[in-house]
C-alpha cells in the first residue's frame, strides 16, 4: 500500500501541469504577500474606490482654439499622458484614466481618484507641476537656473523636421530675455557638449541635450521666443518627444475642461461594499461545493475541484497585484471573478465526467481520448466567453472594460493552468 501511495503522489507531484500550478501559486503568494501588520491582515492587493471609498470625474475636453477644430486621437493620448504626470506628482501612482468619444466624437476622460474626496480631486486637477530649465555650466554637474514654467506660454504638438523629432515651445517675453541673459554667459556655440540645456520636472531631470547650433546663434544675437527641444529620428526619438511633450507641460492641460459628472463613494460605504463583496464570494464557493457534494458525493472529488476553484481565484489575484500590472479591484472585478468561478466549475465537472466514463479499471488510452473529448468542449466554451468579452473590453467604458478585462484573464488562467493540472489529479484519483 505505501508503494502505491508513494506512486500515486510522485505520479501527480512530477506531472508538468502540476508543477506549473505549483509554480502559478507559489508567485501569487510572492506578488500578493499576505502578511499580519500590528494584528491587522495586510497584503498588495490595491483596491478601487468602490471599496476604499474617494471620487470619480468624467471630464469632457475642449478645444478652445476654435468650435470646428476636433482633437485628435494622438492629442487625445498626450492630454492623458499629462494628466496622469499631474497625478503621479502627487504621489498617486496607477490611477486609472480612461478616454473615450461619444456619438459626436467628443473627448472624454474617465479618473477614479481611490481614497481621496472631491474637493481634494480638483485641487489636484488645478495643481500644475514645477517645470524648470537649467544650463550645464562646466563639465561637471554644476548647472545655471533660466526659467521656471510660467515662462512658458505654450507647447505645440511634436513637430518633425528633415526625419527628426521634437517638441516646439514659446516662451514668454521674461522668459526669452532670461534665456538668452543665460545661455551668452557660455560658449554653446563652439561647445555644445559642456553647456546642455536640462529639462526638469518637480526636481527630476527628464530631457537633456546641447543647443543646436542655429538655435545658439539666434540666442547670442538676441532673445528667442520660439524653439525646438530636439529629441531625436525613429521611434525612439519620437518616444522622447512625446515625453518631453507631456513633461513640459507640466500639468498645464492643452485643452480645456469640463466636469461633465462626479460621484463620491464614503469610506466608511467603501469598506461595507469591500465586507459585502468578500461575503459573496464566499458564498459562491460555498454554493459551489454544496452543488459538488449533491452531484457527487465523494469527497476524493470534491476537494480537488473545489480547491482548484479556489486555485484559479488566487493566481488571478496574484496576476492582478504584479508590478506591470496593478490592477485596482472595484466591483465589476468581483463580479468577473464570480463569473469566473461559476464557468470554472462548469469546466471543471465536464472533465469529471468525462474520466468518470471510462469505467473502474481504465487504460491510459481511454483516459486520454475522455480528456481530449472535454478540453474540446472546454475550449470552444472559453473561446466563445473571450469573443463575446472583446468588443465589451474595446467599446466599454471604465467599469465594463474591468469586468471584461478580468473575465478574459480569469478564464486564460483556467484553460492554462489550473483545467490541466486538475485533469491530471483527477485521472489519477480515479484510476487510483
Amino acid at each position: 500500500m505505501a508503494e502505491k501511495g508513494e506512486s500515486f503522489w510522485v505520479k501527480i507531484l512530477t506531472d508538468y501541469r502540476v508543477i506549473a500550478l505549483i509554480i502559478c501559486l507559489l508567485l501569487s503568494t510572492i506578488f500578493i504577500w499576505p502578511t499580519f501588520t500590528d494584528g491587522q491582515f495586510t497584503t498588495n492587493l490595491k483596491f478601487g474606490l468602490d471599496f476604499e471609498g474617494g471620487s470619480q470625474l468624467k471630464l469632457k475636453l475642449i478645444n478652445q482654439s476654435g468650435s470646428n477644430n476636433t482633437i485628435t486621437d494622438q492629442q487625445l493620448e498626450l492630454t492623458k499622458g499629462v494628466m496622469e504626470t499631474k497625478v503621479n506628482a502627487f504621489g498617486l501612482k496607477n490611477i486609472p484614466i480612461t478616454t473615450v468619444r461619444d456619438g459626436d466624437n467628443n473627448a472624454y476622460m474617465l479618473i477614479d481618484f481611490a481614497g481621496i474626496n472631491y474637493t481634494e480631486a480638483m485641487d489636484i486637477l488645478g495643481t500644475p507641476g514645477q517645470f524648470e530649465m537649467r544650463i550645464q555650466s562646466g563639465p561637471g554637474n554644476e548647472s545655471e537656473h533660466i526659467l521656471y514654467g510660467d515662462s512658458v506660454s505654450g507647447v505645440s504638438v511634436i513637430s518633425q523636421t528633415d526625419g527628426s523629432h521634437g517638441v516646439s515651445f514659446r516662451l514668454n517675453a521674461e522668459g526669452a530675455q532670461k534665456f538668452h541673459e543665460v545661455a551668452s554667459k557660455y560658449d554653446i556655440l563652439r561647445n555644445p557638449q559642456n553647456h546642455q540645456v536640462m529639462m526638469i520636472l518637480d526636481g527630476k531631470e527628464f530631457h537633456r541635450a546641447p543647443i543646436e547650433s542655429r538655435l545658439a546663434q539666434s540666442l547670442l544675437a538676441g532673445p528667442v521666443d520660439q524653439a525646438v527641444a530636439s529629441t531625436g529620428s525613429g521611434d525612439e526619438g519620437l518616444e522622447e518627444a512625446k515625453k518631453v511633450y507631456v513633461h513640459m507641460s507640466a500639468g498645464a492641460l492643452p485643452f480645456g475642461v469640463e466636469v461633465v459628472s462626479s460621484g463620491q463613494v464614503p469610506a466608511e460605504q467603501g469598506a461595507q461594499f469591500k465586507t459585502v463583496a468578500i461575503i459573496a464570494m464566499i458564498l459562491a464557493q460555498l454554493a459551489i461545493g454544496g452543488i459538488m457534494y449533491l452531484r457527487y458525493k465523494e469527497p476524493r472529488i470534491i476537494a480537488p475541484m473545489f480547491l482548484t476553484s479556489l486555485f484559479e481565484v488566487f493566481i488571478l489575484l496574484g496576476f492582478a497585484t504584479m508590478p506591470f500590472v496593478r490592477w485596482e479591484i472595484d466591483l465589476p472585478s468581483v463580479a468577473a471573478i464570480i463569473a469566473v468561478i461559476g464557468t470554472g466549475i462548469d469546466q471543471l465537472i465536464i472533465i469529471t465526467d468525462e474520466v468518470m466514463t471510462t469505467g473502474r479499471a481504465p487504460t491510459t488510452k481511454k483516459i486520454l481520448q475522455k480528456m481530449s473529448q472535454a478540453f474540446k468542449i472546454i475550449f470552444s466554451s472559453a473561446a466563445t466567453v473571450v469573443v463575446a468579452m472583446i468588443p465589451l473590453y474595446f467599446m466599454g467604458f471604465g467599469a465594463l472594460r474591468g469586468f471584461a478585462l478580468t473575465t478574459i484573464v480569469g478564464v486564460a488562467i483556467g484553460i492554462f493552468i489550473t483545467r490541466p493540472a486538475y485533469g491530471k489529479i483527477i485521472s489519477e484519483i480515479l484510476n487510483k
